[in-house]
């Protein structure tokens, strides 16, 4: 009994050694620098040499797939990681060095990135209704078949190549704890370095792994029982090797060139056409460097030089071939035979050189493509070989310039038309000095304007840009010209840059015609109320016969009154010959201030029409006039707040009533607050303030905060000022925002609170209906107009304000309120503006109707106009109706 459980205890005391073992971190085998002089076989130590497995760049080419351990960034200092090491090549393969690998085996599973579908690596499928037996790992690895990788690579002398194996048994997987023996052709170079055995996270701490490296040409390992990493000591993970479960590896090396046949024999497996496996490794004495991408400019002859030198000295090696090809991108071709393809042979130096520029008459802006072959001449009884095969490319950068003329087909004769100029840089560098003009309008064009003005040099005009960047909008030049003859006028404009000698040309067409019906307005722009004017209208016969039934007629605004004429006036003026004008005079008071204006339309027989719209500025004799400040910082920097301060007053004689500012500004300024001294919402884009009433000589500051949010050197802010009088102002303020310290401007002191709300639900309403459309014009007959203000918003509203405007045609005649509250507070002394009493509050929903009567006295057309303001409206809200008056029977 005593000795059984000494045997207990001793089991268990080997179980906790087994334990920790087991905790310990998993292996990780640094391989020593080779020496490639073959004076010894590692270099002293703190050496490494290049270590090549199955995830380099070449085994990504030539092996059974890809590491899924990600490529370094390749290092000046090993100039073969581009192809054989671990670091990330200087540009992707354009085609292997092999024309024809063979398909990898497929697989079910394996480990292997990439199987494709399969019972087991190659075993096909199994019959169905048929369950396999169970298979034991003997089993597996006699059934399997030995996958290696890579099984062909090139790599340079004295580097160390890792070479993965495994059985892949009958259920998809790598059979674990299976022999496999290595062993070199007679006729290959180099040796074996080092062999991989079965590794234990326990057992290898006491047993050394099962391998044994026979000579430099046979070896004996085993496949592994768990994952293991190869590692060559460095701080990256990225040129470690994955060893997977069931693997197995073997390094090798060569101290000189030629050719290593490397086979695999799985001694268990009962498959003899699946039990072996070769790869092939290349060793070249030689490193090589494509070239790396180039930016050069357009036009010039660029060279491309491929080194190949020694490893041992850095000495150039002669007489490898490299092959260019252009493969697409911009146009190019290789000098001196303008061929698509050039093949060099190195020199002394081990350089080889081609130059390459654009094609003729196809230099432009781009990436022309270029693949590089690096051949290895035939040697020693082998075959050339492709040992790099890569990308490059020459970036040709320049600027470039385009026009674009765009105006009317057709424009009537004496009358201006506009072109308007387009130029851009689509190249990829600045165009400097840009010059656009102009010296070919001819005697039959005349220049009028244009926007820039040009610099005029007698018949010639230019506008001169400066420089223009690549990739930015178009600039615009707006141009307007005029003919006084007939027929297609062509007009020509040029853009140059004789610092890049750029220069090209658009011309645009339009034809000139002249209507047979010729008209002409000739009056004054202003006037008051109360002012008689004339207008004299002119007519003519452009056409090559006579015009017959020429009939005038014109309509005009509730704010005119022709003198002892209805609305519209109309008169038939007879019969035109070739060439021969009539004039009729059009007389007219002004009876409101505003802009009014008044339209003509031009009729004969044969449908030849004519038609032009005149309009007056009218002022009344005491009128409300506001000023306009702005103030501000114009320099800050990006992200710093802007305070922008607007002041209005009324300078004028009278008050000004439902006064609006808004505000406009650029996109890189972010409204970040607002005065809340007045109601204020957004209008669009932009803020409206609703300053209501400002009497004569009173201000009002309206101030804005903003945040300066991108870098611009012409952002802006604006403000204007307008009424439903017509009194307006508007000012701008630039501002540049720099991206370097700077100070924002103070806060005005009438925003120690500000914020901007949103926009209430609902508005203010005006709706008008005519009870009467036609009246008598005998002073007596009553025509009635129903109105109704209504507040449709969810809350209520304030200092609602309800005015009348009756034309000068009509009469108040009286006003009757659904409510009985709201009566007449103000009227003008010339009976056209009736301002009703202030409605203190209106709640939601609530609807104030009124029934206006009104008789005439003159014959025609009236227009009566509601106005209402409250403090959330922005404006004004207006509706209008129509009473006709005809004379008395």
């Amino acid at each position: 009994m005593n000795r059984g459980l000494s045997l207990r205890l001793g089991w268990v005391l080997l179980a906790g050694c087994l334990c920790l073992l087991a905790g310990r971190a998993t292996a990780q085998i640094q391989l020593p620098a080779i020496d490639p002089t073959g004076n010894r076989i590692f270099l002293p130590p703190g050496q490494t040499t290049p270590l090549l497995g199955p995830g380099s760049a070449g085994t990504g080419l030539f092996g059974h797939h890809r590491s899924n351990v990600p490529a370094a960034p390749a290092s000046s200092s090993n100039p073969f990681a581009n192809w054989f090491g671990h670091g990330q090549r200087a540009a992707p393969p354009a085609q292997p060095a092999f024309t024809h690998p063979p398909d990898p085996p497929s697989c079910n599973s394996c480990g292997l990135p990439g199987c494709r579908g399969g019972a087991a690596c190659g075993l096909g499928k199994p019959k169905q209704h048929i369950i396999p037996r169970p298979t034991g790992p003997l089993d597996r690895g006699r059934s399997g078949e030995i996958i290696m990788t890579p099984y062909r690579i090139v790599a340079p002398v004295g580097s160390e190549v890792v070479v993965l194996a495994g059985i892949c048994g009958g259920d998809g997987h790598f059979v674990k704890n299976q022999p496999l023996e290595w062993m070199l052709s007679n006729d290959s170079v180099g040796q074996i370095i080092e062999v991989g055995g079965m590794e234990h996270p326990a057992f290898n701490s006491v047993v050394p792994p099962s391998s044994e490296k026979i000579d430099g040409q046979f070896a004996r390992g085993r496949t592994g029982l768990k994952h293991k990493l190869l590692t060559r000591g460095t701080p990256t993970p990225v040129d470690d090797i994955d060893v997977l479960d069931g693997q197995t590896y073997i390094s090798l090396s060569s101290a000189s060139a030629g050719t290593t046949y490397l086979t695999a024999v799985a001694p268990n497996a009962a498959g003899w056409d699946k039990r072996r496996a070769t790869t092939v490794i290349h060793w070249v004495d030689g490193q090589w460097s494509i070239p790396a991408p180039i930016v050069t400019s357009s036009g010039t002859v660029q060279p491309l030089t491929t080194a190949v030198t020694r490893m041992a000295d850095g000495t150039g090696i002669q007489g490898w071939k490299v092959r260019y090809s252009i493969v697409g991108g911009t146009p190019a071709e290789f000098l001196p035979t303008g061929s698509q393809t050039a093949e060099v042979d190195t020199g002394r130096d081990g350089q080889a050189t081609v130059q390459v520029r654009q094609q003729a008459g196809k230099i432009e802006p781009g990436t022309t493509q270029i693949r590089v072959d690096v051949v290895r001449p035939a040697i020693a009884g082998e075959q050339e070989l492709v040992v790099e095969s890569g990308l490059t490319g020459i970036t040709w950068s320049s600027p470039a310039l385009t026009l674009r003329a765009i105006g009317p087909r057709a424009a009537a004769i004496n009358e201006s038309y506009n072109y308007r100029l387009e130029i851009s840089n689509p190249g990829d560098q600045t165009a400097r000095d840009v010059i656009v003009s102009t010296d070919d309008l001819g005697d039959a064009v005349e220049f009028i304007s244009s926007d820039p003005k040009p610099t005029v040099y007698g018949k010639r005009y230019e506008w001169r840009l400066g420089d223009l960047p690549p990739g930015q909008m178009p600039a615009a030049i707006n141009v307007q010209l005029k003919s006084g003859k007939r027929g297609m006028k062509r007009s020509c404009f040029r853009v140059a840059s004789q610092s890049d000698q750029l220069q090209t040309e658009a011309c645009a067409e339009t034809e000139v015609a002249a209507p047979c019906l010729g008209l002409r307005l000739d009056g004054p722009t202003s006037a008051r109320v109360g002012d008689e004017f004339e207008f004299n209208i002119e007519v003519v016969n452009q056409c090559d016969e006579a015009l017959n039934n020429i009939v005038i007629t014109a309509q005009y605004d509730p704010g005119l009154v022709a003198m002892n004429l209805g609305n519209p006036v109309q008169a038939n003026i007879g019969s035109l010959q070739f060439g021969e004008k009539r004039t009729l005079p059009l007389r007219f008071r002004a009876v409101a201030d505003g802009v009014q204006c008044f339209a003509l339309n031009v009729v004969a027989d044969g449908g030849h029409t004519a038609g032009g719209r005149r309009c007056i500025e009218v002022a009344n004799v005491a009128t409300g006039q506001v000023s306009l400040q702005v103030s501000g910082p114009q320099i800050v920097a990006r992200g710093q707040n802007v305070d922008a301060t607007a002041t209005v007053t009324n300078t004028g004689n009278v008050p000004i009533d439902a006064l609006t500012v808004t505000n406009r500004f650029s996109a890189s300024l972010e409204p970040a607050g607002a005065t809340e001294q007045y109601p204020h919402n957004w209008l669009g884009n932009d803020l409206a303030f609703f300053v209501g009433r400002l009497s004569p000589g009173q201000t009002a500051q309206v101030a804005v905060r903003y945040e300066a949010r991108e870098i611009d050197e012409q952002a802006f802010t604006q403000f204007s000022v307008s009424s439903p009088s017509g009194s307006q102002a508007e000012q701008k303020l630039d501002i540049r925002v720099e991206s370097g310290q700077g100070g924002a401007a103070p806060a005005q002191p009438n925003q120690a609170n500000i914020g901007i709300p949103a926009d209430p639900a609902g508005s203010l309403r005006v709706q008008v209906e005519s009870l009467d459309p036609e009246i008598v014009a005998d002073g007596r007959s009553t025509g009635r107009i129903r109105f109704s203000v209504a507040n449709n918003r969810t809350s209520a509203d304030q200092n609602v304000r309800i005015t009348l405007l009756i034309p000068p045609g009509l009469q108040f005649a009286g006003l009757d309120s659904s409510q009985g509250q709201l009566k007449i507070a103000t009227s003008s002394a010339d009976g056209t503006r009736f301002s009703l009493e202030t409605r203190r509050e209106m709640r939601s929903g609530e609807v104030l109707s009124f029934v206006l009567s009104v008789v005439s006295t003159v014959a025609g057309n009236s227009t009566v106009e509601i106005q209402a303001t409250s403090d959330n409206t922005l404006g004004s809200v207006t509706g209008q109706s129509s009473i006709r008056a005809v004379p008395g029977r």
